[in-house]
């Protein structure tokens, strides 16, 4: 029973630190003139022609790459950032808190139902879970997925997702993302392998593994100059990928600060970019 209590207490207390968080971006949100609630898909697609819907299935999605909802029926309950913005006394609260209980006691099990646009995921079912995920900055949660495909036009944008489309078909990868095109098609040669290659379970844990851990390196420097994804090109151009978890934290963000000016170039141009290397050739192959 004091066990239940002290859950309870618990998970009120990540409630009202959750808030806070819902009110500081709503408010910086309003001062900025933005839009200061989760985006809404039905509003999100209006500017494009959709020329149809794929069932993904229940996958893991990446919990950064939530953004919004299906409709605007309870974005009011919810901040942009996908935190509560209702008073702790409020039955929304009640069942936030609930939810978040169990998620300490159980971890989050029923998947929740989502739409994907343009590598963006709209919940339709499980906006609670999501905050509560959000919360503690979770990695990824279940969904059922749907895909709503937008039409091949010369927007730089769509080019981008069809390219992204093409590398999720091989890989089944979210959370990779390039500003340039070729980006991806790039990122399967500098992992050693074939243009037509696709993934094992066994690489995408390793790859999902290792870009992880860059990307945790690479966000402790400041003013990052190109996508995470952009940056691991150029590593990949010196040292094996495996070196991405045989080095300690300390050392990653060291070697990537070397590459700093490397990275700099990287997004200032169009084309790709030679990185004369310090080391010998390595062999870049995903699983070592």
């Amino acid at each position: 029973m004091k066990e239940g209590l002290a859950m309870n207490g618990e998970a009120a207390e990540q409630y009202e630190k959750a808030l806070k968080s819902g009110q500081k971006y709503l408010k910086l949100a309003q001062a900025k003139g933005t839009n200061p609630y989760p985006a809404v898909l039905d509003a999100v697609e209006r500017g494009y022609e959709i020329v149809g819907r794929v069932d993904l299935g229940l996958i893991q999605i990446p919990v950064k790459l939530i953004v919004g909802t299906c409709s605007a029926g309870r974005t009011f309950a919810l901040a942009g950032n996908f935190m509560p913005l209702l008073e702790p006394d409020s039955e929304f609260a009640a069942k936030w808190i609930r939810l978040c209980g169990a998620h300490n006691e159980e971890g989050i099990r029923d998947p929740i139902q989502a739409f994907e646009f343009l590598g963006k995921f709209y919940v339709q079912e499980g906006n609670k879970r999501v905050s509560v995920l959000k919360s503690y900055d979770a990695s990824t949660v279940a969904a059922t997925v749907t895909r709503v495909l937008p039409a091949r036009t010369d927007d730089p944008e769509i080019q981008r997702y069809y390219e992204f489309l093409a590398f999720y078909k091989r890989s089944g990868f979210y959370g990779v993302s390039f500003e340039k095109p070729g980006g991806y098609e790039k990122l399967q040669a500098a992992l050693g392998m074939e243009e037509d290659h696709v993934w094992t379970e066994e690489e995408r844990r390793s790859f999902r593994s290792g870009f992880s851990r860059f990307r945790e390196a690479y966000g402790k420097m400041k003013g990052q100059p190109a996508t995470p994804a952009e940056a691991l090109l150029v590593w990949l151009q010196i040292f094996k990928f495996s070196e991405l978890k045989e080095c300690s934290m300390p050392e990653l963000v060291d070697r990537i600060a070397k590459l700093w000016p490397d990275m700099k170039t990287q997004s200032e141009t169009e084309s790709p970019i030679e990185v004369q290397p310090e080391l010998p050739e390595k062999d870049r192959s995903l699983v070592a």
